[in-house]
């Protein structure tokens, strides 16, 4: 089990006895369907925003959520659904006008349709699993009734090309690839405004330059990344050896400049002081633990968060940095099989999103029809 999975299992762990019982229940259910620990815990938060919501609004007259009781879920009626979803959209509309306000608020969320969708459908799950697959000791469904199976929600799709306009502003294309690692490599320190962050990044330059060089070059995904041991690299193939998603094994490339970032990293990693036995490639070290150790997501998303915030495209992120690399390759060669078998893609369908942003092309082609 990764690292991020198993932090996850344990905030699971620690996290659902503070619900109800029957969302214990309902969390056990599940695990016996192999969800994954952050889905379970994307269930637990869509939960507690609606309990709260049922308290706030008088709905239950506990006041500890893990007390409230099943009569309460039973005897919501539609329209009050209906009321906590045009109380999600107000809030989306509300925290959309305030930044457009007064674009240096802080806004505590935002909520998008899909989120808002997201929202009920998991308590669509909820009330389902409640009135219609489990049941008491008597054999009784723990709800009567499912309100929530009356309530449809309308959920725009994107066709590819609205979706690729969408991505296409939030990754880095041709000429941008190299930029930006330059950019953590020469231009950041520019950006520290104190003698610590300056030390910071200088102490970190080489092993952020090379793990986003890596990510760049060959799609990895971050858990990929961070999962990388010494001895999955073969560095005179430019390859690396990946359990990828399903536990499969594969061995995908990565290109000469990447190489370049990762074999100066490399020759730099001891000053990290890892332990003899410590064999993770990408490493870090904190207060409570001053010998090097393996680097985690988390750390590898903020870190990518902050160069593309002073980079100017803030809406970059760890895993936009895989669709850059996808778009470049479908640029440079046109063979989405290909590009299925870097990425690890178990279905083309999955690779052909990234052709969609090539809309360029697609502009160049209909103009030679006309």
């Amino acid at each position: 089990m990764s690292v991020t999975k198993q932090r996850d299992a344990l905030q699971l762990l620690q996290i659902v006895g503070s619900y109800p019982w029957y969302v214990e229940k309902f969390i056990e259910h599940k695990k016996s369907k192999k969800n994954s620990p952050s889905t379970l815990l994307g269930y637990l938060r869509d939960f507690s925003f609606f309990f709260r919501w049922m308290m706030t609004e008088g709905l239950s007259t506990a006041t500890d959520m893990k007390d409230i009781p099943l009569s309460d879920l039973n005897d919501l009626k539609k329209e009050t659904v209906e009321s906590y979803i045009l109380y999600l959209q107000e809030s989306h509309l509300y925290e959309r006008s305030a930044l457009l306000s007064n674009p240096t608020k802080s806004a505590k969320k935002e909520y998008s349709d899909r989120t808002i969708s997201r929202k009920i459908s998991s308590l669509k799950s909820l009330f389902h699993y409640l009135s219609a697959l489990a049941e008491d000791e008597n054999g009784e469904s723990y709800l009567t009734r499912n309100v929530l199976a009356k309530i449809e929600l309308e959920i725009i799709e994107l066709t590819p090309l609205a979706r690729a306009h969408a991505i296409r502003a939030k990754i880095l294309i041709d000429d941008e690839i190299y930029q930006f690692v330059d950019f953590v490599f020469n231009g950041y320190l520019a950006h520290c405004d104190t003698e610590k962050k300056r030390q910071y990044h200088m102490q970190n330059r080489d092993r952020d330059t090379a793990l986003i060089a890596m990510i760049l070059s060959g799609g990895f995904r971050v858990s990929e990344i961070v999962s990388l041991d010494l001895s999955d690299i073969i560095m005179e193939k430019n390859q690396l050896k990946l359990i990828r998603k399903g536990k499969k094994e594969d061995a995908p490339f990565f290109s000469d400049w990447g190489k370049e970032y990762l074999a100066r990293y490399l020759q730099l990693r001891d000053k990290y002081n890892p332990a003899p036995q410590e064999d993770a490639v990408f490493l870090a070290v904190s207060p409570t633990n001053p010998n090097g150790h393996r680097i985690e997501v988390r750390s590898v998303q903020k870190l990518v968060k902050k160069y593309a915030k002073a980079f100017g495209i803030p809406d970059l992120s760890v895993h936009k940095l895989r669709h850059s690399f996808a778009t470049q390759f479908l640029r440079l060669n046109p063979d989405p099989h290909q590009l299925q078998a870097q990425l690890g893609h178990s279905k083309i369908e999955t690779t052909m999103q990234y052709a969609h942003v090539l809309e360029d092309a697609l502009g160049k082609a209909v103009n030679r029809t006309t």
